[in-house]
């Protein structure tokens, strides 16, 4: 829910509410030009209110830069405790799981694929890096409680081989208390669409590494078999905050 409704069911004032964002006690996602407060939050927040408990407040983040850094050699030396250990104490500071993918994992990942583009890192240490990453996200990826928006399907299209910006997309969707039904990769578009109408979902996501989407011709089809079902193409670089602001926008 936008902060505006959040800070109305708390029985304060706009600034009120935005005092306590600022100051990392009432957790929020920057959309667009305003923030959103999931139901969850909102609901511990009211009872940490209510026995006068202070708000645990969210881990402020002062260098992201250094938090890559250090990630992205974890990673290049097969070091997983490291990046564990990384991830875990951010996770218990409470920071967002979509801030975790867009500011580190996914700046660690491109760091790693420059690497390998420039020939300091072999083929197998990439695909290290990246097993590593699909573990680290397993935890960010937890279906969470409370009352779900929609049904989402997110895969990537055929013959695309890369999983990991869809296994974010479900991590996103589902701290934004989406139900998730995560395909991995390399899903046929008939099958994704059995898959969709079996679930009535109303979202589909294909995310996409490279600058070729699916073909248009396989979209149409898709789209005419779920007409009530929206599809969503991801592109690559493109933010998870435009995904999530996209799919509310739907709801």
């Amino acid at each position: 829910m936008k902060l505006q409704d959040a800070a109305q069911r708390l029985g304060v004032h706009y600034q009120t509410a935005y005092g306590w964002v600022r100051a990392g006690e009432l957790p929020a996602t920057k959309i667009g030009r305003g923030y959103q407060v999931t139901e969850e939050d909102l609901h511990r927040f009211e009872a940490d209110r209510a026995t006068g408990q202070a708000p645990s407040p969210a881990l402020q983040v002062r260098d992201w830069n250094e938090q890559v850094r250090r990630l992205f050699g974890a990673l290049a030396a097969g070091n997983e405790k490291q990046a564990r250990r990384q991830i875990d104490r951010l996770l218990t500071g409470q920071v967002p799981a979509i801030e975790l993918c867009t500011r580190l994992i996914a700046p660690a990942l491109a760091e790693i694929g420059q690497a390998w583009a420039a020939n300091r890192m072999s083929v197998a240490e990439e695909h290290r890096a990246s097993a590593i990453c699909e573990r680290l996200l397993a935890p960010l990826a937890q279906p969470r409680p409370g009352r779900p928006r929609g049904v989402a399907v997110v895969c990537t299209p055929p013959d695309e081989q890369h999983g990991l910006p869809a296994l974010m997309a479900a991590a996103a969707l589902r701290e934004d208390h989406w139900v998730v039904h995560h395909l991995a990769v390399n899903v046929p578009l008939a099958d994704l669409a059995d898959l969709a109408e079996q679930v009535a979902a109303d979202l589909i996501v294909l995310t996409t590494t490279t600058a070729a989407p699916p073909k248009a011709a396989g979209l149409r089809t898709l789209s005419a078999r779920l007409p009530h079902t929206r599809v969503l193409v991801g592109t690559p670089g493109a933010s998870l905050h435009t995904l999530l602001a996209s799919a509310r926008g739907h709801r």
